[in-house]
């Protein structure tokens, strides 16, 4: 799994994840200015995330122009709309139309709990697919979910991009099954005052609060180390595959 750290909404994000060093970045349109033109293995998100959280209309074309006048991108996403499968197909046939052999790789979002014919329809026609709509599901930590999502990703592996891991345990079932995924979860470090790590035990992904560890982090080297740490939990699965 290509491990994309999403969840840059300002200068203060991406110097984090610059002061830990990842090599992937996710961002959306919105805050692409966060983010200097000549950072490498950036991939752009179509933004729908946010224009469904605030009610905002995204338009095709000027999709298009953002991508092709700020890359290069490892690849951008499709110009999806949350919660309805109809217009997300329509936007993703116009744009296979529209697109040329300059642009990057698109790849096309199924939400999760969609019509598995237009799954199938996105495989035919992508070599890679995103998954999105599991925020809340990863947040919830939802066993049903994840079997089922890790059942999927068994029988179509490498096929997949997975929005929004943002659940440790998921990370750790999904990394060898996928092509690549993004994750915003390092920012833990500032929500709730922990850190991420490696059990040196067990070899998992663990987080507790820094107090508990014995350690005195500020919110900024919370969040830097957290980051760090999933990325060499995953370098170090790909070492070992």
């Amino acid at each position: 799994m290509k491990l994309y750290f999403s969840g840059v909404a300002g200068a203060s994000e991406y110097q984090m994840l610059e002061s830990a060093g990842v090599e992937r970045l996710l961002v959306d349109p919105f805050d692409l200015k966060h983010v200097p033109l000549e950072r490498t293995h950036v991939a752009l998100d179509s933004g729908a995330y946010r224009a469904f959280k605030h009610n905002l209309k995204l338009d095709l074309e000027d999709s298009l122009a953002v991508v092709r006048n700020h890359g290069p991108f490892d690849f951008a996403v499709a110009l999806d709309i949350i919660s309805n499968p109809q217009a997300s197909r329509e936007n993703w046939e116009q744009l296979r139309r529209l697109k040329s052999g300059d642009d990057p790789p698109f790849v096309p979002v199924f939400q999760w709990g969609g019509d598995r014919d237009d799954l199938k329809r996105y495989l035919d026609e992508s070599p890679v697919v995103g998954i999105g709509g599991l925020v809340i599901l990863m947040r919830n930590k939802d066993e049903q979910m994840l079997q089922q999502l890790g059942d999927l990703c068994t029988e179509y592996a490498g096929r997949f991009h997975v929005f929004g891991i943002n659940w440790l345990r998921a990370i750790e079932q999904l990394h060898s099954l996928i092509a690549s995924g993004d994750t915003s979860k390092f920012l833990d470090g500032a929500r709730y005052g922990h850190l991420i790590f490696v059990n040196t035990r067990t070899g998992r992904l663990s987080q507790a609060p820094v107090r508990a560890l014995g350690l005195d982090l500020d919110r900024t080297e919370r969040c830097i180390q957290s980051a760090r740490n999933l990325e060499a939990y995953i370098l170090q699965k790909e070492l070992m595959a």
